[in-house]
């Protein structure tokens, strides 16, 4: 078998599958390139995904433990639609033949990168309980190994100590914090190897975001047309599918240049043990609209009469 070079590009042209009510959208996104990677893992490492094992013949499964989404405020994820051919250049790279990490960076028309981290892991116990092992079966003279460890695993680090990947800017307007409890689907939110699936996570934030937005009264437009153009997500566990998320969100907003910029941090713990599995920060952006300046000017002059009666 003839293996393809890491160099080569992706390509994905965007249809229903991969759109929502408001152009590409961030889950589909993260399915499809997750399915790449494991595709390029296949293909490189010459063995089928389902059949990397351990010395002991654990089945291991590659886990995402960083995701990181770069475009920009102007250019959005909204702003890729339906018949879009996106082109990647790609990259893919391991660490001790225990972490693999790579990027795609779209080729025309970005800023559009992903950045994406794996750790080689089995259930030791059910997703509760997860372990690194090192596949024994898997070919990695194809994957440029790195000299050390990727630093997005200190990223992660630094962020579940904090709980947040970014602080907010000091400028903007708070709209507070709300927290949310999701019970888990087992036919819609879990993978093939029993675990909940990573892009699933992105479903569970703008659920419980869109909450805290219709609490604060903003306009349904601008919440419809919200559109990522940062993110990141550090995951720390899983959960059963019979198990509830507690999700926290705490956001801010500002205007700039034509756009309603909307900031998030979100935390992710399960109910069953308040074990903290995800933390999360993101920036979204919407166009403004009479609405939308509307509703701005509205929050300001609540935040200001607020302290005034503080006081």
């Amino acid at each position: 078998m003839t293996r393809p070079s890491v160099a080569e590009d992706f390509a994905l042209e965007l249809g229903m599958p991969h759109l929502g009510r408001n152009g590409l959208n961030e889950s589909a996104l993260l399915k499809s390139i997750g399915h790449d990677r494991w595709q390029m893992l296949e293909q490189l490492g010459g063995v089928r995904t389902s059949e990397i094992r351990d010395a002991f013949d654990n089945r291991l499964y590659a886990t995402y433990c960083f995701v990181e989404l770069a475009l920009s405020p102007e250019r959005p994820l909204s702003s890729y639609d339906e018949n879009d051919r996106l082109s990647f250049s790609r990259d893919l790279t391991h660490f001790g033949r225990i972490y693999l990490d790579g990027s795609y960076a779209l080729i025309d028309d970005g800023p559009f990168t992903i950045r994406c981290t794996n750790v080689f892991i089995y259930q030791l116990a059910g997703p509760q309980q997860l372990k690194m092992a090192q596949p024994e079966n898997c070919d990695f003279d194809r994957i440029p190994a790195l000299e050390r460890q990727p630093d997005s695993l200190d990223a992660c680090r630094a962020a579940k100590e904090s709980g947040s990947f970014r602080d907010f800017d000091a400028g903007d307007i708070d709209l507070g914090s709300h927290e949310v409890t999701y019970a888990l689907d087992p036919d819609r939110d879990a993978n093939g190897a029993g675990l909940i699936y990573f892009a699933n996570f992105v479903c569970f934030l703008d659920y419980a975001e869109r909450l805290l937005l219709k609490d604060r009264a903003a306009p349904d437009g601008l919440i419809d047309a919200r559109a990522t153009f940062w993110r990141r997500i550090g995951y720390f566990g899983n959960a059963p599918v019979t198990d509830h998320l507690r999700i926290a969100v705490t956001a801010r907003a500002r205007t700039e240049s034509g756009q309603i910029i909307l900031s998030f941090n979100y935390k992710v713990w399960r109910a069953s043990d308040g074990k903290l599995i995800l933390v999360s920060s993101a920036g979204k952006s919407a166009p403004v609209d009479d609405m939308g300046r509307a509703w701005i000017r509205s929050i300001k002059n609540r935040g200001r009469d607020d302290g005034n009666r503080a006081s």
